[in-house]
């Protein structure tokens, strides 16, 4: 049966590689900032100048959004300025030395003010300097007569809509797939994040350490189909609290380096016998390497020490002391991860994920559904569930939905 999963896995990477498809024409990118004063903690437009430097014409893909790192007063903070409405690739063909301008909004903390650098070599866009002054309170207007008053009133525009940010983003995958492999099964996860102070976007760094802190919650279960009742054959819950920065301004081996550590709880809620749970201290450098709206490549090692595991205390023999994930994605297409376990017996695991945009498929299969990611999974190894974290799963080959990668 193994080597039957082996075998199927071996052709879906296969197929998986054939399917890539050909990456976008690469184009030349130059930032540019715009000539008129800027006040702090206001929004800012940039430019982004999207040049075809091949001898040929090209269709160049705009990019969505570009992030930035904000340096001024020995600070760096991230941040991300993204594209107003506009295709993410412009049908006609750019010839050869010709631009597209490709307008970018965003905001930078209020407190940088002075000369500010903009950095985007991490995109190959390069550095621009911007002066950004401190916004003056308003004086007090003087009283105007009241015909005066109401003509400005009439011609003022209305406020802009208060937009409610809750500080809710992904934190791991979430999905929903089937397997057949010891009778119909499915695994399903469902992961957020919470930040309690600083902005919305998780790649934008805070003000300080308690605007990156974090609150999380992941929950894994697997799903008993084939059985009368249809039982979970065990969940997983795992809320934590970690501080993380998705760009910390540091490069290692030409890799931008992104950082989480904290706490994490783990049990199935499970009572007696049947009850198993975990208490740790993680660390998960992140280095990407790549174009944030092309392919990128990253790795992910998530490092972790036993506070307390004495419900399951051998669990280190099958889990060992690390999750060690690798990727490769673009993020109109493919998404490749796997993640692999080696416990200090020699016993292990591997995961394996694989995703593609239904909007993709839609193009060749008019589904009327365009949203989230047809997903394939594969598992082989020990403890798949928590509760049987000690014994050879079945190996799995399953078929889904994603909603999040």
């Amino acid at each position: 049966m193994p080597n039957r999963a082996a075998m199927l896995l071996s052709r879906l990477f296969v197929g998986l590689c054939l399917l890539l498809g050909a990456l976008s024409a690469r184009a030349d990118l130059i930032l540019q900032v715009p000539q008129v004063p800027l006040l702090a903690g206001r929004e800012i437009e940039l430019t982004l100048v999207v040049t075809n430097p091949a001898a040929a014409p090209a269709s160049i893909a705009v990019p969505s959004h570009l992030p930035v790192v904000v340096r001024a007063g020995g600070k760096a903070v991230s941040a991300v300025f993204y594209a107003d409405e506009l295709p993410l690739r412009d049908p006609t063909p750019l010839a050869p030395g010709a631009f597209r301008s490709v307008p970018l909004r965003g905001r930078i903390p209020a407190e940088l003010t002075g000369l500010v650098i903009l950095d985007a070599t991490a995109v190959s866009a390069g550095r621009v300097a911007v002066e950004i002054a401190a916004e003056l309170p308003e004086p007090i207007a003087h009283t105007a007569p009241r015909s005066e008053t109401a003509d400005s009133a009439a011609s003022a525009p209305a406020p802009a809509p208060l937009r409610r940010e809750f500080g809710i983003s992904p934190h791991e995958p979430i999905y929903f797939s089937v397997g057949g492999e010891g009778g119909i099964n499915a695994r399903f996860q469902l992961s957020f994040k919470f930040r309690p102070l600083g902005p919305t976007d998780d790649r934008v760094a805070g003000r300080g350490f308690w605007e990156d802190v974090y609150l999380a919650y992941t929950q894994t279960s697997l799903w008993d189909l084939s059985s009368d009742s249809k039982p979970f054959t065990d969940s997983s819950y795992r809320p934590s609290v970690f501080y993380y920065r998705h760009d910390t301004g540091a490069e290692f081996l030409g890799g931008r380096l992104g950082l989480a550590s904290g706490f994490e709880h783990e049990s199935n809620g499970k009572a007696a016998d049947a009850s198993r749970s975990i208490n740790i201290l993680f660390a998960r450098p992140t280095l990407r390497w790549g174009e944030p709206d092309g392919w990128q490549f990253l790795v992910s090692p998530k490092l972790y020490w036993y506070l307390d595991k004495s419900e399951n205390s051998d669990l280190h023999r099958f889990r060992g002391y690390g999750d060690f994930l690798v990727a490769v994605e673009h993020p109109r297409g493919w998404k490749i991860a796997a993640t692999a376990r080696a416990g200090t017996s020699g016993r292990g695991s591997v995961l394996v994920d694989a995703s593609y945009p239904f909007s993709k498929i839609n193009d060749f299969f008019p589904l009327g559904f365009v949203h989230g990611y047809l997903h394939l999974q594969f598992f082989d190894g020990w403890g798949e569930n928590l509760l049987h974290y000690n014994e050879r799963a079945e190996t799995q080959v399953r078929v889904g939905f994603m909603a999040l990668r």
